[in-house]
């Protein structure tokens, strides 16, 4: 941002006082040194990608103001009087002009504070529009330890100097831990969890690099190899179209590519395989989406008792959420007791100011809440039969359960493994769920559009809270075998969570 005390309000008098020579010079350096104030005080308006302070101050008060209104549960996490303050002060920080992208990037800070992991800006379409376009940073990377940023797959076309299990330790100058913080602080994640994340800046690497650290197209990169030497690189940026062409066709890849696809990043929603003479399932979901996935999961379930498996694996890592019928469905899959899905689903607006709902959004909102003594309204069971005891299915799995969660475990699948754990129903192997323990706000949401930037935000209405007794607030379901998959295990084909899971079941034997 340009720091408004560098903006001069007026040009001294003795500047007349000067030679024609030495004041053409003046002009000069003022047009280029100030172009964005000449640009705002002519009729020339400033260029699309920069906004005015009191165009931002606009923006973020709208924005503030919308969350305010219609958040379902804007003081889950964050009081009241700590929200106002870290607002107030990232309104402060508002100086002008500044580019669009500075402004995403304090308004992404700014809504972090709310501690929700489903909130997040969608941008304007030029923004898209350029990113899209844009030669971005050329490898697929995951973070290990909480800090390591290590190289998944290289997607350049040629460049086989750096591969994957390599440690990047800086980029262009940029120590790696310095650029995972930058990012960092722009993210939204649920309560007080960390491990989402830093799987959302694995996924997205290439594109929050370019939002909120540097717009480059060649990238010097400083690595580490497994044997502890020190290797660099100019690589140069690489399309979103290329990405995937470059990764099959880099041979620095083909170790990685013969494995199966890494845990969570498969296509197929539901899956289901079996080891140890069938002794073992493996069911993994991927979403709680889809008009199949009730008959789907019963099929495999139906398979899972035809061969009288004694254990299952239900791999929920990477499973970002979906429909909360679908969750408390899979739930009565494996218990035999009747069990509670949501406590209460809170909303503060049936009505909010901004939104451009259909007729029929209004009706059901009014027909399926109640006044909450609280404030606000409760949501009734005739928008969430989750609301009510929900019943197990004719002939749920009871044996050995394993569940296997990570940063990418949230929302809906978030919900589902709070609600097994505690219950007491499985094993729970990997890294604590990205989703909180104690639910999430999201479902219905009423979107507002800032009018000077173009960037939009859908702010989520439904407060859920789960049927659970919260171990720790702002924490997620965690893992009573802690396991990290390292992309070295990766590599040679192994799954260390899953290997976890067979070896904790042969074990008993």
């Amino acid at each position: 941002m340009i720091p408004s005390h560098t903006i001069p309000e007026y040009i001294p008098s003795h500047f007349f006082k000067t030679s024609f020579l030495k004041t053409l010079l003046l002009i000069l350096h003022l047009l280029l040194v100030h172009v964005y104030v000449f640009a705002q005080d002519s009729a020339n308006p400033l260029p699309k990608d920069v906004l005015t302070q009191s165009q931002m101050q606009e923006d973020f008060t709208i924005m503030i103001n919308a969350v305010k209104e219609v958040h379902g549960g804007l003081h889950r996490f964050t009081d009241k009087e700590e929200l106002e303050q870290n607002w107030t002060s990232y309104y402060n920080q508002i100086q002008g002009p500044a580019s669009k992208l500075e402004f995403i990037t304090l308004l992404s800070e700014a809504l972090t504070e709310v501690r929700d992991g489903h909130m997040r800006l969608e941008y304007d379409e030029e923004t898209d529009t350029k990113r899209a376009n844009a030669s971005r940073f050329p490898l697929d990377v995951t973070i290990e330890n909480g800090e390591k940023l290590m190289v998944l797959y290289n997607e350049t076309p040629a460049n086989t100097t750096i591969k994957p299990g390599m440690e990047i330790l800086s980029i262009n100058g940029h120590s790696a831990s310095s650029v995972i913080h930058t990012i960092m602080k722009t993210i939204s994640g649920d309560g007080y969890i960390e491990t989402g994340k830093l799987s959302r800046i694995g996924r997205g690497f290439d594109s929050y690099y370019w939002l909120f650290v540097e717009q480059a197209e060649t990238f010097e990169i400083t690595a580490k190899t497994q044997n502890g030497e020190t290797v660099t690189a100019t690589l140069d940026g690489v399309k979103g179209s290329d990405r995937s062409d470059n990764k099959n066709q880099n041979p620095v890849n083909r170790e990685i590519l013969q494995h199966s696809p890494l845990p969570g990043r498969q296509s197929d929603i539901v899956t289901l395989n079996f080891s140890h003479n069938n002794d073992i399932a493996h069911l993994q979901v991927r979403w709680f989406l889809g008009e199949d996935f009730i008959s789907e999961i019963d099929s495999a379930m139906e398979e899972i008792r035809s061969k009288n498996a004694e254990m299952v694996i239900l791999d929920l890592r990477g499973n970002g959420g979906g429909v909360e019928a679908y969750g408390a469905h899979l739930i009565s899959c494996f218990t035999d007791k009747p069990f509670r899905y949501f406590d209460r689903i809170e909303v503060i607006s049936i009505d909010p100011s901004f939104t451009t709902w259909k007729p029929d959004t209004y009706e059901d909102l009014r027909n399926g809440t109640e006044p909450n003594s609280d404030g606000g309204y409760l949501v009734t069971n005739k928008l969430y039969d989750e609301l009510t005891i929900q019943e197990p299915v004719d002939q749920p799995f009871t044996g050995q359960l394993f569940v296997l969660i990570d940063g990418g475990t949230f929302s809906t699948a978030a919900d589902v493994s709070a609600i097994l754990h505690n219950m007491n129903r499985g094993t729970f192997i990997g890294e604590e769920t990205s989703g909180a323990y104690s639910g999430n706000t999201s479902g219905l949401n009423a979107q507002v559009e800032l009018p000077n930037s173009g960037v939009h935000l859908k702010v989520h209405m439904y407060g859920f809270w789960n049927a659970v007794e919260v171990p720790e607030k702002g924490r997620g379901t965690l893992a009573h075998y802690s396991v990290e998959n390292k992309v070295i295990d990766l590599i040679k084909g192994s799954d260390a969570q899953k290997n976890k899971a067979v070896e904790l079941h042969l074990a008993k034997d």
